[in-house]
This record gives C-alpha cells, sequence and structure tokens, in this order.
C-alpha cells in the first residue's frame, strides 16, 4: 500500500500516494500499518482519503479500529477530503457521525488539535 507519512508537528498526516479502493486484503495492509503508527505513539491521526474511490466493510473496520483506540488514549482521527464514494458509504452506514471529517487536511489539523468535539461538516457547503 502507497501510503505517505508526514510528521507535521505534532499530527501524523497519511496520504495514499495514488488512487485505491480501500478493501480486501488492502483494508487489513492499511489497518496494520495504521496500527503500527498509533503503537509508535501518534496519537493526532489525519487521514487524507482523497484518493480511495471506494471503502467496503473491512476498510472501515480498519478505521473504526484506529478510532477506538486514538479516543482510548486521548488522541484524535479526523478523516480529510474524503472522495464522494466515500462520503456515501459514510453517510449511508452513519458512520459520518461517527468520525471527524473535514475539507482539507489543514482543517483536519486543526480539528484533531482542538480537545472538544467538533461537529460534523456538512461537506456540500
Amino acid at each position: 500500500m502507497d501510503l505517505t507519512v508526514r510528521h507535521d508537528g505534532r499530527d501524523l498526516v497519511v496520504t495514499f500516494e495514488r488512487r485505491v479502493n480501500l478493501e480486501g486484503e488492502g483494508s487489513v495492509l492499511f489497518k496494520e500499518r495504521l496500527k503500527g503508527l498509533i503503537a509508535a505513539g501518534h496519537d493526532r491521526v489525519v487521514l487524507d482519503l482523497g484518493n480511495v474511490g471506494f471503502i467496503d466493510s473491512q476498510g472501515l473496520g480498519a478505521l473504526i479500529s484506529a478510532l477506538k483506540v486514538l479516543r482510548h488514549s486521548g488522541g484524535a482521527l479526523v478523516l480529510a477530503n474524503i472522495s464522494e464514494p466515500v462520503e456515501a458509504v459514510l453517510r449511508i452506514t452513519r458512520l459520518i457521525r461517527v468520525f471527524e471529517v473535514r475539507r482539507t487536511v489543514e482543517e483536519a489539523r486543526l480539528a484533531a488539535a482542538d480537545p472538544a468535539p467538533a461537529p460534523v461538516v456538512d461537506l456540500q457547503a
């Protein structure tokens, strides 16, 4: 899985380098990679999902797993730049209410730094 991992201050920004579908074996690899990054002590993670064309239940499971671990440790997981198909899956599953979602990586970094829960952004605006 081609990921760019960038340390930006206290934040870890994870970006998919090319267009991918987060499904099947790719989801398992992504989950393990993300788990390793979190285990290394990164507690504020921004996932740039702009290059994710589709996400299935295994991909959602990877995101939920990371969210649980980070919240348990007082950290944050914020999704940024999500594609329309990923947004549709999050809305259908109602997980859009569970995750913090921001339009841009910069907005996501600001949300990760704010310990107060932020409202879900209407991405249609």
